[in-house]
């Protein structure tokens, strides 16, 4: 029959023995460090579902911000700005840009879409890696072509807030991009082995 001896003392804390039969054999249950391993797991295992699902609402916005931006991106105003943007020779002067009246427009009409996309992607409404497979060879383009107008307007208005986003967002995909693409190895290349 067990029997339960005194509560014995050890480091201020009560350690309860039992005795089961047995008198080699005792069972010290010390309750203070089993209850901290409990709460710990407890703690442990709330982290790892906060993360999981977390991972998962990230997941859930990721797709609808990306047809958001294709939606937001390919109406014929877009298209026909970006042709512009895009087949801009290098070397193209500021007052060749503000001379041309459809280049002009084109061009804000571009740096416009892109300074929202910039923003979204810092405020991590959309992904960088979305936009950067999405459209980062645009995005590099338009920077190359533009950087030089976006610096004169800058100097014009003593600002540096000028597309601002337009800047951030090209840096940010030339430093953070996934680095599968670029204007020298677009998607046809770099995910030919892609399977569904």
């Amino acid at each position: 029959m067990p029997t339960t001896a005194q509560p014995a003392k050890a480091g201020g804390r009560e350690i309860h023995s039992r005795n089961f039969g047995d008198r080699n054999a005792s069972w010290r249950l010390n309750s203070a460090p089993n209850h901290g391993v409990a709460t710990a797991l407890t703690v442990i295992t709330g982290i790892f579902f906060a993360l999981l699902e977390a991972r998962r609402a990230r997941q859930d916005r990721e797709e609808p911000a990306a047809f958001t931006t294709v939606r937001a991106l390919f109406t014929p105003a877009w298209i026909t700005s970006a042709n512009y943007v895009q087949q801009m020779p290098e070397g193209t002067t500021i007052e060749q840009i503000e001379g041309a009246r459809r280049l002009f427009k084109a061009t804000h009409s571009v740096l416009v879409i892109l300074e929202g996309l910039g923003y979204s992607v810092f405020a991590r409404v959309i992904p960088l890696h979305v936009v950067d497979d999405l459209m980062g060879g645009m995005v590099r383009v338009t920077w190359r072509n533009l950087r030089a107008y976006v610096e004169h307007e800058r100097k014009l208005s003593r600002s540096e807030k000028n597309w601002e986003w337009v800047q951030w967002l090209a840096e940010q995909i030339e430093r953070n991009g996934s680095g599968r693409t670029n204007l020298e190895i677009g998607a046809q290349i770099a995910f030919r082995d892609w399977k569904p």
